[in-house]
């Protein structure tokens, strides 16, 4: 289970002012007091506009981000507390995940497998699965250099569920990847779901969550303006579709 509590995280940003040391910084709520729960085995997914504060909060779920104030709690641990045994658990892909350019895949995967300390003879096989799913086979041996932005998305994907982790966190997972990739990676994230591990996606495709969440979390400028099941999303407005229910919740 998963518990946000009170969650926030505020920057320093610059300003168009001038100081003694280069332009004057202001703060800047990128996500502001923001709870939900999510049961065990579930799929959460999370809506909004750019900059509206869900790749700051996938980060501090996952440990790799420290929270201004609030926390959140996997499994029973503390991200403030228990920072490392809860990456532990988490496997976390962003779209801005940085692969080396020098590498193939099989040699990207064996690098973080061997980070996470798991034996050959265990992540060979998982590897070999989530190659054939995501159906990888003719580019093993290809440099992440010269890779298309879909491949390395799902070379991402592969490094993320190597460890095999009791929660996956996606963030934009099918982003620059062409329909027949999104549709290969939309498959594997069903099966994943179908694992009974604890999923956390965000996207800009509303058709996807239609399809897989069982809750939807909705933000605005750092704030949940909807939490709830997607029965609960559509049942807003009956007439209308998830694309027009999106645009009236984040509407300015």
């Amino acid at each position: 289970m998963i518990e946000v509590k009170n969650l926030s995280k505020q920057f320093k940003v610059p300003t168009e002012k001038k100081g003694l040391f280069g332009p004057k910084k202001k703060n800047f709520l990128a996500v502001d007091s923001l709870e939900f729960n999510l049961e065990q085995g579930k799929v959460l997914s999370i809506l909004g506009p750019n900059g509206c504060g869900k790749t700051t909060t996938l980060r501090m779920i996952a440990g790799m981000l420290e929270p201004s104030k609030g926390t959140a709690i996997v499994d029973g641990l503390d991200v403030r507390k228990h920072k490392h045994s809860v990456k532990s658990k988490i496997g976390y892909m962003t779209n801005n995940t940085s692969l080396y350019d020098r590498l193939n895949v099989v040699e990207t995967i064996k690098f973080f497998a061997d980070l996470n300390q798991i034996p050959e003879d265990v992540y060979k096989p998982r590897a070999e699965q989530l190659f054939e799913q995501l159906d990888m086979k003719n580019y093993l041996l290809k440099r992440i250099a010269d890779l298309s932005t879909g491949m390395k998305q799902k070379t991402s994907i592969v490094r993320t569920l190597i460890h095999d982790p009791d929660v996956v966190i996606l963030d934009e997972p099918t982003t620059g990847v062409d329909v027949t990739g999104q549709s290969v990676i939309i498959d594997l994230i069903k099966s994943i779901k179908d694992s009974g591990k604890t999923l956390i996606f965000s996207t800009h495709q509303l058709g996807e969550v239609r399809d897989i969440a069982d809750q939807i979390v909705c933000m605005k400028s750092g704030k949940k303006v909807f939490d709830g099941t997607t029965d609960d999303f559509q049942a807003i407005n009956s007439n209308k579709n998830f694309n027009e229910i999106f645009m009236e919740l984040v509407d300015e």
